[in-house]
């Protein structure tokens, strides 16, 4: 007779709600985790020098050392924020003089502040950007106000190349996510023909000289052996034939786990034991990313009617989840052992 069940304590209910609220949690975090290491390790670098690069081509001649350019005549006006210490081009100097004279030129106050900073005359008035006691490097004052009261990056650029950067990135992308989508694309493209050159002969003996110089390094060897390991495992192109579920006694006789059949047994063993053996993967609950791989006698392996995603279902719960297939009846589970093929006999040296 079953016991009858009394309330359920408050326990109980926390239990649940960690138990439904924990698998989305993780996976939103793990998510963000690999966006977050994609986006710092590999768009990030690949806007930096996309943005540099473009600067380079495209702005650098914008750039003007303090001696290419001139100081300001008495007669122009401070500027705020750069008072008298920006300069002129030459050919705003001629500009001015020709519009208002020498008089004005050398008068102060001659001329007046709005036609200094007359929108078409910005270009070719000059601030000084960078770190230096007596910055060295200038350039003009609209793409200066244009990074820093229009853009406003964070954090601020600090060079003059840095200042074009931005300017970059805001005229050739207009936002960041375009950047970022053509960062990705060439990312994906780099990946591509550096598997096609890989795949010549070329590419595998130069690939196979930088592997021999990895594993000469004494303590970076050890951990590039283990990563690729992992990587080659993953990213093997033979495929792993996981599509078969077994059960096997184990790890002692009378004792069943589930398992993948992986392949045939390795040849010594065969020989030695005198008949056919398999390779199973045994994963371990409820993590089944570890476990073990044992080989077995084939015709002691029982076949199952599960897919794999089935057999990791109850693996991971720790067999309270069945599949509705293999629920226990009298007339059995439906499963049949493998078929034993013949083998050769051998005969087996026993040990003196």
């Amino acid at each position: 007779m079953s016991r009858p069940q009394g309330p359920a304590k408050p326990f109980h209910f926390f239990i649940r709600g960690l138990a439904v609220l924990l698998p989305p949690v993780l996976t939103l975090l793990i998510l963000i985790w690999i966006g977050s290491a994609l986006h710092n390790y590999v768009i990030r670098p690949i806007n930096f020098g996309l943005r540099y690069g473009i600067a380079q081509l495209k702005y650098a001649h914008e750039i003007r050392q303090r001696e290419a350019l001139q100081v300001p005549p008495p007669g122009l006006p401070t500027i705020p924020e750069w008072g008298r210490g920006y300069r002129l081009r030459p050919e705003l100097t001629d500009e001015l003089r020709i519009a208002f004279g020498d008089a004005a030129l050398q008068t102060p106050g001659g001329i007046p502040g709005e036609q200094l900073l007359d929108a078409t005359r910005q270009h070719l008035v000059y601030v000084p950007i960078g770190r230096e006691p007596v910055p060295t490097n200038y350039v003009p004052l609209d793409d200066y106000n244009l990074v820093f009261q229009h853009l406003r990056p964070t954090p601020p650029p600090t060079t003059a190349l840095g200042v074009y950067m931005e300017i970059a990135e805001a005229r050739e992308f207009r936002t960041q996510w375009h950047l970022s989508l053509l960062a990705l694309a060439l990312s994906l493209l780099a990946l591509y023909f550096v598997g096609r050159f890989l795949s010549v002969r070329l590419g595998r003996w130069f690939w196979g000289r930088f592997e021999w110089m990895l594993t000469r390094v004494p303590v970076v060897s050890n951990v590039y052996a283990t990563v690729k390991q992992l990587t080659d495992f993953v990213f093997t192109e033979r495929e792993v034939e996981f599509n078969r579920v077994v059960a096997v006694e184990y790890p002692r006789a009378g004792a069943w786990s589930l398992g993948f059949l992986t392949g045939d047994g390795l040849g010594p063993c065969v020989d030695f034991v005198g008949e056919p053996l398999v390779s199973v993967l045994v994963p371990a609950s409820p993590v089944p990313m570890s476990g073990f791989t044992v080989m077995v006698p084939r015709g002691s392996v029982i076949e199952l009617d599960l897919t794999v995603d089935q057999a990791l279902q109850y693996i991971v719960s720790c067999g309270v989840l069945l599949p509705p297939s293999m629920v226990p009846a009298e007339s059995g589970l439906g499963s049949r052992r493998l078929p034993v093929e013949p083998s050769v006999p051998v005969t087996v040296p026993l040990p003196r």
